[in-house]
């Protein structure tokens, strides 16, 4: 590649993304929203983006108003909610597992694209906790 070319931006979450606007109104497409939101805010937690935690707080907070506003089913809507504790903390391992719940609860509307993007994050979310907690062991003395 040309030292001046640009790479092209990749969006990881591509299916979600077109699945949901191919969602019928309500329910069905507000959950496939929240997912998609969802992911984004902890995909910022890993790298490239690593957002401050003055960042993920703010859009953190901005997000919980939103998700307050959707029809989206009620079990659902308290999966997506404890995804937040996760995230406030910038705790990857539990934002994985809060957001393994959200993806089995919506399971009914994922196809199985969208469904091996998030469960390529959850991958990363806990590989990324499982380094942070592989380095303080060792860096801790015995």
């Amino acid at each position: 590649m040309p030292r001046f070319a640009l790479t092209t931006p990749a969006f990881r979450f591509r299916a979600l993304a077109t699945l949901s606007g191919r969602a019928s109104l309500g329910g069905d497409r507000e959950t496939l929203v929240a997912c998609l939101q969802l992911g984004r805010l902890c995909a910022g937690l890993l790298p490239p983006y690593e957002l401050t935690r003055e960042q993920v707080l703010e859009r953190t907070e901005n997000t919980k108003q939103w998700l307050s506003s959707l029809a989206i089913p009620s079990g659902i809507r308290s999966t997506a909610f404890g995804i937040f504790g996760a995230l406030s903390g910038l705790d990857r391992a539990r934002c994985a597992i809060a957001f393994t719940d959200l993806v089995k609860a919506a399971s009914a509307q994922l196809d199985e694209a969208s469904t091996a993007e998030l469960s390529a994050l959850l991958q990363e979310l806990a590989l990324a906790a499982g380094h942070v907690r592989h380095t303080l062991t060792q860096s801790q003395p015995s």
